[in-house]
C-alpha cells in the first residue's frame, strides 16, 4: 500500500509498490551522449565555475552574454562558441583545450588506440 497525501504531514517514510535494487550507470540511463565530448566539456565547465566560486550569473555579466545559452551550455544543450572559448578558459583559469569539443574527442580517441 502506497502512503497516502494526508500522511505526508506526519513525514511518514514513503513505500513503494517494487523496489529495484539494481544500480544503473549514466550510460544504462541516458545512452552514450553522457560520454560524449560535448557532455564532458559541460561538465568540466561547470566544474570549473563552481571552483572558482562564480555563479552562472557572474559569468554571463563578465562576458556579455545571456544567462540561457551559458546554462545550456553546461548542460551540454549547446557547444561553446569559438569566440568564447578563450574568454572562458581566462575567465575560470583553465585549459582553452579542454572546453574544445572536437579537441576533447581527439583526445578521447587517442586514450582509446593506446589501450
Amino acid at each position: 500500500k502506497l502512503v497516502e497525501i494526508k500522511d505526508l504531514a506526519i513525514k511518514k517514510p514513503l513505500k513503494t509498490e517494487a523496489c529495484d535494487n539494481h544500480s544503473y550507470t549514466a550510460r544504462e540511463t541516458h545512452g552514450e551522449w553522457v560520454e560524449s565530448p560535448r557532455m564532458r566539456v559541460s561538465k568540466y565547465l561547470k566544474g570549473a565555475r563552481k571552483r572558482e566560486g562564480l555563479t552562472q550569473k557572474e559569468v554571463c555579466q563578465k562576458l556579455k552574454i545571456q544567462q540561457s545559452n551559458y546554462s545550456n551550455m553546461e548542460r551540454g544543450e549547446r557547444s561553446i562558441p569559438v569566440r568564447l572559448t578563450p574568454k572562458l578558459a581566462k575567465l575560470l583559469d583553465v585549459k582553452s583545450k579542454m572546453l574544445d569539443e572536437k579537441k576533447v574527442e581527439k583526445s578521447l580517441q587517442e586514450r582509446k588506440r593506446a589501450s
